[in-house]
């Protein structure tokens, strides 16, 4: 029994980017489907090739010490302008463009009235650990497996920033909370302002070993 419950929170831990909470009980990710066969990588690809509006560029497999990927790309557009992208994960490309989609202009529509036409990111792939503290494990990012989303700006010039949206004015407040319940519905793992003092200005998406989602 006492093996059983180490394992378990044993890999509890290793969902998690930075400790934190367990996983919230209820959450449906999206299948865990970023292992990087062959197989898998070209059914990845023609999903990405049926997603109306898509565009990138498939990237050659890159070896930075321990960090690297393969099955990336770079995406070129999702519909939605996304500052700040370089090198993404083919699962974690769709992923985004159904959270796009499919989640946060259909808030930003209900709580604003406006339509999302920009959307700012802190970065995808970087060779470092998770939340670049000396001695954690690497981060998703070292994968090229997450994207960090900072603010979403709306057509009628309005910005709604995670930093100061996350607990300022209601309906921004409400519009972050339903982007990021979409993003635990189709990432594996998505941390916010209330996950830790890492989050407080964006939302980590990644498509690692969950569901972790706060």
């Amino acid at each position: 029994m006492l093996g059983r419950v180490l394992s378990a929170l044993s890999l509890i831990a290793a969902a998690a980017c930075s400790g934190g909470a367990p996983p919230v009980s209820g959450q449906k990710p999206v299948s865990q489907h970023s292992e990087n066969t062959p197989e898998n990588a070209a059914a990845c690809f023609a999903r990405l090739d049926r997603l109306q509006g898509m565009k990138y560029r498939k990237l050659d497999p890159h070896v930075e010490g321990q960090c690297g990927y393969e099955n990336a790309v770079l995406l070129l557009d999702i519909g939605v302008p996304v500052a700040g992208l370089k090198a993404v994960s083919c699962p974690v490309a769709e992923s985004l463009y159904r959270w796009v989609h499919e989640g946060v202009r259909p808030a930003a529509r209900d709580h604003f009235g406006a339509d999302v036409v920009r959307i700012q990111s802190y970065g995808t792939y970087a060779c470092r650990t998770r939340n670049s503290q000396p001695g954690a494990r690497l981060s998703e990012h070292a994968r090229a497996n997450a994207v960090d989303i900072a603010s979403f700006t709306l057509a009628n010039g309005r910005t709604v920033a995670v930093k100061s949206g996350w607990r300022g004015a209601a309906d921004e407040q409400s519009f972050l909370r339903a982007a990021h319940r979409a993003g635990c519905a189709r990432f594996n793992i998505v941390i916010g302002p209330e996950g830790d003092a890492f989050h407080q200005d964006h939302l980590h998406l990644d498509m690692g070993r969950g569901p972790y989602c706060r």
